[in-house]
């Protein structure tokens, strides 16, 4: 008897294949593990100057496209756009030079004097804060172990300098255990320069690139298929770039207020201050309180008159940043509810720490519009209500029906 080979028997033997190659191919993972592990991490190093390199072309590409917007006085003719290009590129890294320079030759030695200020003066500023906490146990006659345990507690310089030893010779044997430690910093100044030089040629030809991947998803996968992954990546690039270059612009002007208004107002360790809270307002929704609470800590130690201060103004600040500052920097950049936020925060810090807390929103704000997209197109596939509100009274099947009525007339 002959059997007539179909086009969905080829289909069914193909997925036969791969779904035996997947599980033979899982089962040498696990069976060795180790090998697999050691290939991925050498992997990832050869590719770390152009993984950096990307890194590096994505987060200038605002600044490229503003200098690019700008530069009026280069016609837009095809040898001129070149010209525009470059002069763009060249600007970008002026520009980003710049403030790195800035940042480390006016920030940081200012941020690492006030750091060793901070610890040299711990054994007077837990003296001064003993004092006050006793007064305060005197005044209302509170009573507790942790009070007498703080009372009684004393450091010195010469007691401060040995748990640094101590923390140092435990540092020590970890630092020893890399081979060579100006290996890798010359590996990593390497993989920098390589990164920055790949990044221009990125910057340049990024129109091409991007057309590239989108011939390849095109000639490889069903034209449906490829259009709806080229809108997925355009709808992520528009959520990822707005939100982190209008999150570091945001962050950036509010460290400035915080530097100006404590500058302003007679605060201790402005500069110090000012870096946590604007670093840490990156992070939404509980990066105020993660700036807060350290920086409230240090000047507790200072003057706890100038701590509550601090709060007070910290927390007015935060207010003209969230009502004010962030809604016209970032807009509705995500599209994410409040509730979503803190989930996307939280998981995201879980499993990849604070980076996690940042890149979670809009990488969590993309999944949501897909799916809010992939769910409302099913309820219209069934003739069903879309909007969230029509189904806030509905509890059963006649409800439903009462409120579809209401909503056709």
């Amino acid at each position: 008897m002959k059997i007539e080979w179909t086009r969905s028997m080829t289909r069914r033997t193909l997925s036969y294949i791969a779904a035996g190659a997947g599980i033979i191919l899982v089962y040498f993972i696990f069976r060795n593990f180790e090998q697999v592990k050691g290939a991925w991490h050498a992997t990832l190093d050869i590719l770390r100057p152009f993984t950096i390199g990307v890194i590096f072309a994505y987060l200038l590409n605002g600044p490229l496209m503003f200098f690019e917007k700008h530069l009026g006085f280069v016609e837009r003719t095809k040898p001129r756009r070149v010209l525009k290009r470059v002069l763009a590129i060249i600007a970008t890294w002026i520009a980003t030079i710049a403030v790195l320079s800035a940042f480390f030759y006016i920030v940081m030695p200012d941020v690492t004097k006030s750091i060793n200020v901070l610890i040299n003066n711990i054994p007077h500023y837990l003296s001064n804060l003993q004092g006050l906490v006793k007064n305060i146990s005197e005044a209302y006659n509170l009573e507790a172990p942790f009070i007498d345990y703080f009372l009684n507690f004393k450091i010195t310089s010469e007691v401060f300098a040995t748990i640094l030893k101590e923390y140092g010779e435990e540092l020590l044997p970890q630092l020893a255990n890399i081979a060579n430690l100006s290996v890798q910093i010359g590996g990593a100044v390497f993989d920098v320069v390589i990164a920055i030089i790949l990044s221009i040629y990125i910057m340049f030809s990024k129109e091409t690139l991007i057309a590239q991947l989108k011939k390849a998803l095109y000639a490889v996968l069903k034209k449906e298929t490829a259009a709806n992954l080229v809108r997925f990546a355009r709808e992520s690039h528009r959520i990822f770039s707005g939100f982190i270059n209008g999150k570091l612009l945001d962050s950036l002007i509010i460290a400035i207020l915080c530097f100006i208004g404590m500058s302003l107002i007679g605060f201790e360790f402005t500069m110090l201050i000012s870096f946590i809270v604007g670093c840490t307002n990156v992070i939404p929704f509980f990066g105020p309180f993660l700036g807060a609470i350290p920086s409230v800590l240090i000047l507790l130690m200072v003057d706890p008159w100038q701590a509550l201060w601090f709060a007070i103004f910290v927390l007015v600040l935060q207010q003209l940043d969230g009502n004010v500052i962030g809604p016209k920097i970032l807009g509705d950049s995500t599209g994410l509810p409040a509730l979503w936020v803190m989930f996307a925060i939280l998981v995201g810090g879980g499993i990849f720490g604070i980076i996690g807390m940042f890149v979670g929103v809009p990488a969590f704000a993309v999944i949501y519009k897909f799916t809010k997209e992939y769910l409302e197109k099913r309820l219209s596939e069934k003739e069903l209500l879309q909007k969230t509100d029509n189904y806030k009274v509905i509890k059963s099947v006649k409800d439903f029906d009462d409120v579809e009525k209401g909503v056709n007339e």
